[in-house]
C-alpha cells in the first residue's frame, strides 16, 4: 500500500482517539431542519439542540481499537451455516445476515460508490488517480480502514466485480434493479400518453411481468457470485395515500383502472369518500401486487440472493399494509429515513409488529455548514460542523444497533453533489453528503466518527444485548 494511503488512516485513527477524550457525555448538536413551501422550495428552520449518543457516553462500555473480520467483513468465530451466499437467520432473538462463510454479518455501506461525472470531478480523478483501478483499490483501502463493507445502490458494480476478482478481501456490493422505473420509461415510449398517469399504476400491467423477466437479465452473470449481498428493485416508489387520487383518475382503458375498481366494490368502499385508513389499505393493496410479481421475476432469475426490496420512503415507512405486504416476498425491508434526527421509538415498535423481517435503513445523512456549500437540495439535516455530522452517525447507528431486527444501514452518499456539474439532478446539486468531496479528499472529522462506530459495532451489540 502506499504510505500516503497509511498516513490517512493513522490520522483518521488520532482523530478518532482525540474524540473519545472530549465526547464523554451526552452531546446537543444544533441542526436546521427543513421543510418545502406550496412551490416545493426548500427552507430550513431555526437552528435547534437535539441530544445525540456517542460511543463515549455509554456507561460501562469500553471500545475495542479493533475486531478480527473475515474477508467479507463479517465476525470470525461466530460460525453458523455456510451457504456460499448472504442470507439472513434470526439468531437468540436478534436478526443477522449471515455472510458466504457463515459468520455473522453487519450491514454498513456507502451508498453511490462511483466516479464523479462533472467536468470538476473528471479533472480531480485523473489528477489524484488516473486509472479506474487505482481509484478502486484506493477507496476499498479507505472503506477498509473506516469499517465500510458494502457498496450501496447506484454504485460502480462493473468496476467492483473487475476488482473483486483478483482482491484477496472482496468489496461487498448490491444492485439497483430499477424494475419498475424501467417498464414505465418503456410503457411511456410506446404510448405517450401515459405519462400522465401515476407510477403506480403501471404495477397493474400484464406486460410489466413479462418486460422485467427480459430486462433483469441485464445482470446475468451475478447470480453464482458470493460478493453480492442482494439485489434492490427500485427506489422510492411513491406508494403513498397522495397517491390514491392519481391512481383513481387513470383512463378507464388503464388495465389498473378494472382492477383498482374492482377491490374498491369488494372492499364495499366509496372512490369518491375514502377515509385516511382505506387510503393506506389501497396503497398495500398495489404495493402487493408489486413487490408479489418483482419477487417472482427476482427469484427466478436468481434463487441465491437476498431481494432487500424497493426502497421505502416518505409516509410508506409509516403504512402497516405496505410492511404486511411485502412480508411473504422480501428477506430484508429497505427504508429511505430522513424527516427525523434518529429512528423514533414508535416506528421500530411498529416495524416489528407489522413485519417479521428484519430491516435496514438505506439512506441517511447530514451536511455541514461549514463545508461551504449551498445545501439547499437533498432531506439531509444540516449541522454546523463535519465533527458533528459525524456525532449524528454514531447517535444515529446506535439507535439502531439497540434495534434487534436491524441488520445494518447505508450512508448517503459516497461523494458530495458538484454545483457546477450541468447535467445533476435537481435534487442532488448544491449539498455535502459526501464522505469524499469533489477533489476526491476525505472528510477526515466525519471518517473519524464513523470508523469509531463501525470498528465497535458486534462488541457494542453484544454490549447492548446484556444490558437488556
Amino acid at each position: 500500500m502506499l504510505i500516503k494511503q497509511y498516513i490517512v488512516c493513522l490520522f483518521v485513527m488520532c482523530l478518532a482517539f482525540v474524540g473519545e477524550a472530549q465526547d464523554k457525555h451526552v452531546i446537543n448538536v444544533e441542526t436546521k431542519e427543513w421543510y418545502r413551501d406550496s412551490a416545493r422550495e426548500i427552507h430550513y428552520k431555526d437552528w435547534r439542540a437535539y441530544p445525540s449518543l456517542v460511543i463515549d457516553s455509554i456507561a460501562g462500555y469500553v471500545p475495542v481499537l479493533q475486531e478480527k473480520l473475515d474477508k467479507y467483513g463479517g465476525l470470525v468465530g461466530t460460525s453458523n451455516k455456510a451457504s456460499g451466499f448472504f442470507r439472513t437467520e434470526k439468531i437468540n432473538n436478534r436478526w443477522w445476515i449471515i455472510d458466504p462463510v457463515g459468520n455473522k454479518f453487519i450491514n454498513v455501506a456507502m451508498n453511490a460508490v462511483r466516479t464523479g461525472k462533472s467536468p470538476n470531478n473528471q479533472a480531480a480523478f485523473d489528477k489524484k488517480y488516473g486509472t479506474i483501478e487505482k481509484w478502486i483499490g484506493d477507496t476499498k483501502f479507505l472503506f477498509d480502514s473506516l469499517g465500510v463493507n458494502v457498496a450501496g445502490s447506484w454504485s460502480d458494480v462493473k468496476t467492483i466485480t473487475a476488482y473483486n476478482k483478483t482482491a484477496e478481501r472482496p468489496l461487498v456490493y448490491t444492485t439497483q434493479l430499477s424494475i419498475l422505473a424501467n417498464y414505465r420509461r418503456h410503457a411511456i415510449k410506446e404510448n405517450p400518453e401515459r405519462k400522465k398517469e401515476t407510477e403506480i399504476s403501471f404495477v397493474f400491467d400484464s406486460a410489466f411481468k413479462t418486460y422485467s423477466a427480459e430486462e433483469i437479465k441485464k445482470f446475468d452473470g451475478c447470480q453464482n457470485d458470493p460478493n453480492l449481498l442482494g439485489h434492490f428493485s427500485d427506489n422510492e416508489i411513491p406508494f403513498t395515500e397522495n397517491e390514491v387520487g392519481h391512481l383513481l383518475e387513470v383512463p378507464n382503458t388503464s388495465e389498473s383502472y378494472s382492477i383498482v375498481q374492482k377491490w374498491l366494490t369488494d372492499k364495499g368502499y366509496d372512490s369518491n369518500n375514502l377515509s385516511k385508513e382505506q387510503k393506506k389499505e389501497l396503497i398495500g393493496f398495489v404495493t402487493q401486487k408489486y413487490f408479489e410479481t418483482v419477487y417472482t421475476v427476482v427469484k427466478h432469475f436468481d434463487p441465491n440472493h437476498l431481494y432487500i426490496g424497493s426502497r421505502l420512503h416518505a409516509g410508506a415507512k409509516n403504512n402497516e399494509y405496505i410492511f404486511k405486504a411485502a412480508e411473504p416476498f422480501i428477506d430484508i425491508v429497505s427504508i429511505n429515513y430522513y424527516g427525523y434526527w434518529e429512528p423514533t421509538d414508535k416506528q421500530l415498535k411498529d416495524w416489528s409488529v407489522w413485519s417479521t423481517k428484519p430491516f435496514f435503513i438505506t439512506e441517511f445523512y447530514t451536511k455541514a455548514e461549514e463545508s461551504g456549500m449551498a445545501n439547499v437540495t437533498g432531506a439531509g439535516w444540516l449541522v454546523r460542523t463535519h465533527k458533528e455530522r459525524g456525532i449524528h452517525y454514531q447517535n444515529f447507528c446506535l439507535k439502531l444497533l439497540k434495534d434487534k431486527n436491524c441488520v445494518g444501514w447505508h450512508w448517503f452518499k459516497y461523494q458530495d453533489n458538484d454545483p457546477n456539474d450541468p447535467n445533476a439532478d435537481p435534487s442532488n446539486k448544491d449539498s455535502n453528503k459526501g464522505l469524499i468531496n469533489n477533489e476526491y479528499q476525505t472528510c477526515l472529522p466525519l471518517a473519524a466518527k464513523m470508523k469509531q462506530l463501525n470498528d465497535n459495532k458486534y462488541s457494542l451489540v453484544k454490549f447492548l444485548d446484556a444490558q437488556k
